[in-house]
């Protein structure tokens, strides 16, 4: 008798443990200014980047404890040098952004690089696939700064 409520003892505080690290993503919120991006797919692009990288540690599911990503800034410096027909532009995207968990707050950066290399081409593409952005890639890069300080 004893043997089988140390194994439910032990089995319950196994089931509890378990329960405490699920999280869910429940507010993403944007302070930085993006431009192409509709503002749906942004908070959609958000979420599922964030709830990828946190599955790594921790599991995923609807009613776990509250997990919140607020963007404090978005950069995009360019720079570029153009002779006659041929052109050279590098675009470093800066993300700022803190991850909020059961009140406490960890803050990351993350920064993408893109270099282009033209000869009398206009480069725009508006329908690029959010995973596939600048941002995005930035963005992957700052979580993974905050999520790796808890």
């Amino acid at each position: 008798m004893k043997k089988i409520l140390l194994i439910m003892f032990t089995t319950l505080m196994l089931l509890t443990s378990y329960s405490q690290n699920c999280l869910t993503v429940k507010h993403v919120e944007n302070k930085g200014s993006i431009e192409g991006i509709n503002p749906k797919r942004f908070t959609l692009g958000v979420k599922q980047i964030t709830e990828e990288l946190l599955s790594q540690k921790y599991s995923i599911c609807e009613n776990g404890d509250s997990v919140s990503v607020v963007i404090e800034s978005i950069e995009s410096p360019t720079t570029g040098i153009s002779i006659g027909p041929f052109e050279k532009k590098r675009k470093v995207t800066i993300v700022t952004l803190k991850v909020g968990i059961n009140g406490k707050e960890f803050e990351g950066v993350g920064e993408s690089k893109v270099d282009v290399k033209s000869t009398f081409i206009e480069l725009q593409d508006e329908n690029i696939p959010f995973e596939k952005s600048s941002f995005s890639a930035g963005l992957k890069k700052a979580l993974q700064d905050a999520i790796s300080k808890f």
